[in-house]
């Protein structure tokens, strides 16, 4: 029996386990349009996500009448306003609408409680995402595609598998075997003994009202969900004067990735796909996007340099918003008669 259904069978860790019992918690107020470089502007948009409502951000290129769109979101922890809005500009300068959203949970979205990482919650919001533009008269809602990095290109993966209506799917720096990349960045027995202590501790500490966070990524000699010097200084590194993000996450959040694994995926995905690869990621090894590109219809892998994150910064993010920019522009261009 797996981990999640073990807690469902059991009346008193399904509660603990949910959100029940508190109170929903809003989404920040939405903030005013703003413009940008090239003449495009942004607008700050909710949209209801399953119990709660989502934040996200309509980039909108200047000039173009009802243009296709690219939903994003970034992976774990992350906030829309991390690194995700330098390629949401690159998009719409090559005439591409942009959407980009926070998950429940994190940065201007609601839903209570705070920090609670859970990919099956943030696959509501990805299809939630889809449904909120494909109903917008502004945009052209039978050109859509996604973009999803890190744990986001795995929720990109899972949902494009399941949505034949999709124009293209692009992946950065994919997270796309759940096997492959637990043994990749396992830091050993006793952080496993203390990580499953600590998230017990967090579901119990919820009956009460209370919560255990901590650091989704920490450096070498401390605790969190990743423990990697490198890791933890490339994303501090991106954070601008003002941003939602926060470096903790609920520790009951690893219980929830039971069974949660986008490889499967593969062969159902009908849109083109491109994946964007560093051969020496740590923590999503380039052999693992080989083989899904493998098994995908129609997929092709495109190599960069660096690690993990260092796609989000320069030079990687040009090379890889250059990839993925002209992929998207050309599976994106010609309307729907």
């Amino acid at each position: 029996m797996s981990l999640r259904r073990l807690l469902a069978s059991i009346p008193l860790a399904a509660a603990l386990f949910g959100c029940g019992g508190l109170a929903p918690e809003p989404a920040a107020a939405p903030g005013p349009p703003v413009a940008f470089a090239g003449g495009g502007e942004r607008r700050d948009v909710r949209f209801p996500c399953g119990d709660a409502e989502c934040a996200a951000w309509l980039y909108l290129p200047a000039g173009a009448e009802r243009p296709p769109v690219v939903v994003m979101a970034h992976g774990f922890a992350g906030t829309r306003d991390v690194a995700l809005p330098y390629f949401a500009e690159a998009f719409a300068h090559r005439g591409l609408a942009a959407f980009v959203f926070d998950y429940r949970h994190f940065g201007a979205s609601g839903a209570a409680p705070r920090q609670l990482v859970d990919p099956w919650r943030q696959l509501e919001d990805w299809a939630a995402a889809l449904a909120a533009v494909r109903a917008d008269p502004a945009l052209d809602g039978s050109r859509v595609a996604l973009f999803g990095s890190s744990l986001g290109a795995g929720h990109a993966l899972i949902t494009a598998a399941g949505d034949a209506d999709l124009r293209a799917v692009v992946a950065q720096a994919p997270l796309v075997d759940s096997g492959v990349e637990g043994e990749a960045s396992f830091p050993g027995v006793l952080w496993a003994v203390r990580i499953l202590f600590t998230a017990w501790g967090d579901l119990v500490a919820s009956a009460f009202g209370g919560s255990v966070t901590l650091p989704s990524i920490a450096p070498a000699g401390s605790f969190g969900m990743i423990v990697d010097d490198a890791a933890y200084a490339a994303f501090e590194h991106l954070l601008d004067e003002g941003s939602t993000y926060r470096n903790a996450v609920l520790a009951r959040s690893i219980l929830t990735f039971d069974e949660y694994d986008p490889a499967p995926s593969a062969p159902e995905i009908a849109a083109p796909l491109l994946l964007l690869a560093a051969r020496g990621d740590r923590f999503a090894p380039f052999e693992a996007a080989e083989r899904f590109a493998e098994r995908a219809p129609d997929a092709r892998v495109e190599t960069l340099d660096g690690d993990h994150f260092d796609v989000y910064g320069d030079p990687g993010r040009e090379r890889a918003a250059e990839l993925a920019g002209a992929f998207l522009a050309r599976h994106l261009a010609a309307r729907t008669p």
